[in-house]
């Protein structure tokens, strides 16, 4: 009988316990519970890249305090501030009191960095030019080996015995490739003409670019963007060595036809 008394005393015990922990976590939801109220100043929709269209109601309460909230079309077409079937704000809501139950409320997403190529994103790093800025040359048609072209050839032109040269002339000399402009752009610029002015994008290259001014070495990550010496010192070590080589087999050549 005592045992029974005992058993029964701890589980009263227990559902106390239960009893006290249940009040104290539900008092926070409680306060989260509170009716968000004001008078409307503004009523403005945002539209994602999902198509999902989202409602900014901005607010002034009885402190004037204003707040912006966002709260999904169905919730604000509950409220008459939006209307479903025109999918346009009710603006003559404007001035007038609002009611909105915080449960309805939608967090602002984080701005997050528009994604951009990795091709046009590693060239904007070693031209020192924004990523979404070289993505647009792309999405205009351009190829990147043309892009890596024009903001080097940009670079060569602008840079001096000082410092390294920037990729401001680079949309100039893309449209001159596009349109077939060069004797234009020689006209604006004609402290670059050094010879006859190029006719074709092939002349264009062949006086301001390096053999070595290629995507390829951006990407295989030989081209320093500060100094193109590192490049020069390995090719240059790269032909000597392929000097020595011919030079060897010319060397085994002859002793064979010497024997």
């Amino acid at each position: 009988m005592s045992k029974t008394k005992l058993l029964a005393g701890v589980l009263l015990v227990f559902m106390l316990l239960i009893a006290q922990v249940g009040v104290a976590t539900a008092a926070p939801l409680a306060q989260d519970t509170t009716p968000i109220t004001g008078t409307i100043q503004d009523i403005t929709t945002e539209t994602d890249a999902n198509g999902v269209t989202t409602v900014l109601v901005t607010l002034v309460d009885d402190q004037g305090v204003a707040q912006t909230i966002r709260i999904s079309d169905v919730t604000a077409d509950e409220l008459g501030l939006f209307d479903l079937t025109t999918q346009e704000p009710v603006l003559t809501q404007i001035g007038q009191p609002v009611v909105i139950d915080p449960t309805t409320v939608l967090p602002d997403e984080e701005p997050t960095e528009e994604s951009v190529h990795p091709i046009a994103a590693l060239l904007a790093a070693f031209f020192d030019e924004d990523p979404s800025v070289v993505d647009g040359y792309h999405e205009d048609g351009f190829g990147f080996g043309v892009i890596a072209q024009a903001l080097w050839i940009s670079r060569n032109l602008t840079a001096t015995e000082d410092e390294t040269g920037d990729a401001s002339l680079t949309e100039e000399i893309l449209d001159v490739k596009r349109d077939k402009t060069y004797e234009s752009f020689f006209e604006a610029h004609p402290e670059y003409i050094d010879g006859t002015v190029p006719t074709n994008w092939g002349q264009f290259k062949k006086a301001l670019l390096d053999k070595k001014n290629n995507l390829g070495v951006i990407v295989s990550g030989q081209a320093d963007p500060e100094t193109d010496e590192q490049l020069q010192d390995e090719q240059s070590q790269e032909k000597n060595g392929n000097g020595h080589g011919k030079e060897k087999n010319n060397g085994k050549g002859k002793g064979k036809k010497d024997k």
